[in-house]
């Protein structure tokens, strides 16, 4: 490539006024058009930073009122209904299917935690935690064929403080049906953390093995 000589780049156009010249004249020429199109940049970036804004005060109020509310179902209620957009409000489902659940009310439990489960959109604590709340739900109405796959679910894949719950509720769920060697496997899986409460089962399930075999001898 030909190296330029002090004179030819001395004489060179200047880049940078001749692209702020174009612009000049372009604007000159436009200027209606120009002005439009700076009108709108300006109302899409209002309009973000505004809805931002608008969005993390909602979520931030609508926390504020799923913690005020605690334990109170009708409270609860009114999160879910005032902020459903909200995870606030998304969570309000789960815990007031948990209170179902803890009021004997199955059908109730089911209904929340499988509105919460389908709206949540993410596989967490959470969404496990309704997971459990069905599973458990079922195991109420005694509908262990609805029961056994949720539960096997959150063994495979929740956490694992939701898979010593699922596992210890699928001991049940099999003892109830006479499996006993199943709930022995099951209980057997729970982790170390939470031996205690497997080691009452498994003595439990020995003793009702023990009767079961006495009477039928």
């Amino acid at each position: 490539m030909a190296k330029m000589t002090r004179k030819e780049l001395l004489n060179a156009p200047d880049e940078f006024l001749t692209t702020t010249s174009s612009i000049v004249k372009l604007i000159k020429e436009n200027p209606i058009r120009i002005a439009t199109i700076a009108a709108i940049i300006v109302i899409l970036i209002t309009s973000t930073f505004g809805f931002y804004y608008w969005k993390t005060n909602r979520e931030r109020s609508a926390m504020l009122a799923y913690n005020n509310a605690y334990n109170n179902s009708q409270l609860t209620l009114q999160v879910m209904q005032s902020y459903a957009d909200t995870k606030a409000g998304k969570l309000s489902k789960l815990r007031l299917a948990v209170m179902a659940y803890n009021e004997n009310d199955y059908t109730m439990a089911l209904d929340h935690a499988q509105e919460f489960i389908n709206g949540w959109g993410q596989e967490d604590i959470f969404y496990w935690d309704g997971i459990l709340v069905m599973a458990a739900s079922y195991m109420g109405q005694d509908a262990a064929d609805k029961a056994l796959p949720l539960l096997n679910d959150c063994v495979e894949n929740a956490p694992e403080h939701i898979k010593d719950q699922a596992l210890f509720y699928k001991a049940r769920v099999l003892m109830s049906a006479g499996k006993q060697e199943e709930a022995k496997e099951a209980l057997m899986k729970i982790s170390d953390q939470n031996q205690d409460i497997a080691k009452i089962s498994l003595a439990q399930l020995e003793n009702y093995t023990r009767e079961t075999t006495d009477a039928e001898q």
